[in-house]
């Protein structure tokens, strides 16, 4: 009885849910297929239907910046993952993981003016720190790798462009769906940083507001000082730092 080889897109879905992922957002159908027929096989990743990928995109931007993991969203080829463009710009302003797998038309026909063709790799390529196509197997292994890798370490938006023919073809056997997991810079407390921070908080008009940008610190030592120095504090969401004459508003 012959072995059924493991295509490119049951890879994908198996090194998705090797990295964590949960759930997928997106309108399946069409070349995507591949893509929704590998996790419905699998089971462990749940399809997320939306009715208009822009929801897609914006759903995986929230899961993300509420999680801080690698959120993910997918879109067909043509209008399918066009339609994604608002919700990543806004997943990338935001510094959030997100890895978009942009389905595309079969990669015999690229460059052919095909029904609904379009070049994802250059419409995604200001909304991303990585958007790269796939147009043969072999490639797969890396790219999709570095794609999250970018995605993660980067805060922002990776794209994967797959044409349908290519996730249906078998993935290259010596590919390793194992994942390891990225580790995110830290930040460490200084003695002399700190006591910097005293000498400027013993002024009476001063106030503290924690932003996102300091969210791998140990949140600890920063609220530790609280009760000594007094200062009106807040954490704010993805906001930016704001200046008065009465108040001083310190942003980390």
């Amino acid at each position: 009885m012959e072995i059924m080889k493991q295509t490119v897109a049951a890879y994908i879905a198996k090194t998705l849910e090797q990295a964590g992922v949960k759930r997928i957002w997106g309108v399946t159908g069409d070349s995507l297929n591949g893509l929704s027929d590998s996790l419905n096989r699998m089971g462990t990743i749940d399809w997320m239907p939306t009715r208009h990928e822009e929801v897609a995109a914006f759903a995986a931007g929230a899961e993300a910046q509420l999680t801080g993991e690698l959120a993910v969203c997918a879109g067909s080829c043509g209008p399918g993952n066009l339609h994604l463009i608002n919700g990543l710009f806004d997943c990338h302003r935001n510094h959030v993981p997100v890895l978009a797998i942009a389905a595309h038309i079969p990669s015999s026909e690229i460059g052919s003016g095909y029904f609904q063709e379009t070049h994802p790799q250059e419409l995604f390529r200001e909304c991303s720190h990585y958007c790269e196509l796939v147009s043969t197997p072999e490639q797969i292994p890396q790219v999709l790798a570095v794609a999250m890798r970018k995605a993660v370490i980067n805060r922002g938006v990776s794209v994967v462009v797959l044409p349908g023919d290519v996730a249906l073809k078998a993935a290259p056997e010596s590919a390793s769906s194992h994942w390891y997991h990225a580790p995110l810079p830290t930040v460490t407390r200084r003695k002399k940083s700190c006591a910097s921070w005293r000498s400027l908080f013993a002024t009476p008009a001063i106030s503290r507001s924690c932003a996102a940008a300091v969210a791998p610190a140990p949140t600890e030592n920063w609220w530790s000082s609280q009760p000594k120095l007094k200062p009106p504090s807040s954490t704010p969401c993805a906001a930016k730092s704001t200046w008065s004459t009465t108040t001083r508003t310190m942003w980390a």
